[in-house]
């Protein structure tokens, strides 16, 4: 649910975020204020009448910009019936590149807390390419590229439960923002644990800010190394997917 003093700006997003993640995820927007000479600003009211229009047992991520959008998410919870103010967290992601990564998230199946966390590492996948493209920049901060609660990294997997599938990516703009949503969002629906590496640097592969924070470019090879009950699954969807192309556009 996204929270902004513009609406055109809201708009826009909603459109990206509805085409990264394919319609799978239930989105709304507050935005802007019913007043032709100043129609910027948010209302808290309109933020509560978002989040019940979207709201569902397993949770409500409000994203928002700052200021005023701020004060009324927090006005809106106080409206809010009780039975349902603990099923709505607000992130302080970034607007733009938290609502992409949360809605990816979202999209794969992942439970709030950890669409909460993917969104609050949104940033990294930025900071990664900008560093490699300009590495006279020493203005990004040091920012894992996380591997979840639960999971381990590939070295500790159980050898006899764990395949592997490479992949040389053959596109002008490498691995960007849309096929890497696919990717991320079609495989979080497997219980595997699914590593990605390149260059001998490991991610987690159902992560779409830990994929973009690779900066894979055209003539990258990749391997994904999946481990878990629904691993070969895993693999044939994986196969499916590089054989499209990710759907590359």
């Amino acid at each position: 649910m996204i929270v902004s003093h513009s609406r055109r700006l809201a708009e826009g997003l909603l459109e990206l975020a509805t085409q990264v993640s394919h319609g799978k995820v239930a989105m709304a927007i507050a935005a802007g204020i019913d007043a032709p000479e100043t129609p910027l600003g948010t209302d808290a009211l309109a933020v509560m009448n978002a989040i019940e229009q979207v709201y569902s047992p397993d949770g409500v991520l409000v994203l928002l910009d700052m200021g005023s959008a701020i004060l009324s998410a927090d006005m809106a919870l106080e409206l809010l019936s009780p039975d349902k103010v603990d099923a709505v967290k607000v992130c302080p992601a970034p607007l733009v590149e938290g609502t992409i990564v949360a809605c990816v998230a979202a999209a794969g199946g992942m439970p709030l807390e950890s669409v909460l966390i993917e969104a609050q590492s949104a940033l990294t996948a930025k900071y990664q390419a900008l560093a490699q493209r300009h590495p006279q920049s020493d203005s990004s901060p040091s920012i894992p590229l996380d591997q979840p609660s639960g999971q381990h990294p590939v070295d500790e997997c159980p050898q006899d439960q764990t395949l592997t599938f490479s992949w040389t990516i053959h596109t002008p703009h490498g691995l960007h923002l849309r096929p890497a949503a696919v990717l991320a969002a079609e495989l979080g629906r497997f219980e595997a644990q699914i590593w990605l590496s390149k260059n001998g640097k490991t991610v987690n592969a159902k992560s779409l800010s830990n994929i973009m924070g690779l900066g894979v470019r055209n003539g990258d090879t990749l391997t994904f190394t999946v481990s878990g009950k629904d691993a070969k699954a895993a693999i044939a969807t994986l196969k499916a997917l590089t054989e499209n192309n990710l759907a590359y556009k």
